[in-house]
């Protein structure tokens, strides 16, 4: 097996942890973007490529063994509907092609609202037009998948959060409002139960999945569901602070949305969080008993942390 492998969108969020992590264990990694990475490892080679380029893509991957799917787009309903399909068909004939193992990074939004535990099993039903867009690539990928034509994981992240995630509903709002103004703003109804992946975890995750026969799809490692309010005693703990509850619910996400593009666009998605969302990762945890989930109590920690030596105040 070759030792090269590929990480596409390798200066985002995931990526910027995914290659150290993947030099650091001996391969050779080609890191690449829309703009060149500026990664220093000596066994990283930093490309930038075009992503509606198929021959570029396919000179990426080639004699990789695994290629790993992080790059992101807009944040922005048509750009997605416009630009996803046809970046997802290019990334599948890339594998056709090349036979590097594709390991594509993915969200929850095919699933759409249910009821019990989000499961492997569980029917996609989008709520929203991102989910549509999403079901869409995860059908494109499944039929090639179904038919042999490549090899690959579908690997399934709930919302993460960790140091350096700034744009998550957990991320620098979040944060700054706990550190600077005492005051514990949850996305939704604090009642209801959520569950969020550390992404500190999910290196470890997917080169896991990369280096596997497993195919298809998979939910990757991600604490159990709780209340916004236990997270709330949670981080009263870590802070030694007594928090101010500020639940930011729909019509309120909307007005702000007015003024912050990200809520605007977050608007569709608070199904997720009006409701109890339980993200079961139950799957991945039996067949890689290895890779170990980090507790709500370290990784909020950590996150914590590196927002106090980040934010500014």
């Amino acid at each position: 097996m070759s030792n090269i492998v590929t990480v596409l969108g390798a200066s985002g969020n995931v990526g910027k942890l995914l290659v150290p992590f993947l030099a650091a264990k001996g391969y050779q990694v080609r890191a690449v973007g829309r703009s060149l990475p500026k990664f220093k490892e000596s066994n990283v080679e930093n490309l930038t490529i075009d992503y509606e380029s198929q021959d570029d893509l396919n000179k990426v991957s080639k004699d990789s063994s695994a290629t790993y799917m992080l790059i992101g787009l807009e944040y922005k309903t048509s750009v997605w509907q416009q630009q996803w399909p046809q970046l997802v068909e290019r990334i599948i004939e890339s594998a056709k092609v090349t036979k590097s193992k594709l390991v594509f990074f993915d969200n929850v939004y095919a699933y759409g609202l249910v009821a019990g535990p989000i499961t492997e099993e569980t029917p996609m039903n989008p709520e929203t037009k991102k989910g549509a867009v999403r079901k869409i690539l995860d059908e494109l990928l499944l039929k090639a998948i179904a038919k042999t034509e490549i090899n690959a994981v579908i690997a399934k992240s709930a919302d993460f959060y960790g140091p350096g995630i700034t744009t998550s509903v957990i991320g620098d709002r979040f944060f700054d409002l706990i550190l600077n103004k005492d005051t514990f703003e949850w996305f939704g109804n604090p009642e209801k139960k959520h569950n969020y992946t550390y992404v500190n975890d999910i290196p470890a995750s997917l080169e896991a999945l990369a280096t596997s026969d497993f195919t298809g799809n998979i939910h990757l490692p991600t604490g159990k569901s709780q209340t916004g309010l236990e997270f709330k005693m949670l981080v009263e703990k870590l802070t030694g602070k007594t928090l101010k509850l500020a639940p930011l619910r729909q019509s309120t996400a909307w007005w702000l949305g007015l003024f912050m593009p990200i809520l605007k666009e977050l608007h569709e998605m608070m199904y997720q969080s009006e409701n109890d969302y339980d993200f079961s990762s139950a799957k991945f945890e039996k067949l890689f008993p290895e890779v170990k989930t980090t507790s709500y109590e370290h990784g909020f920690k950590e996150t914590l942390e590196w927002y106090k030596a980040n934010l500014k105040k």
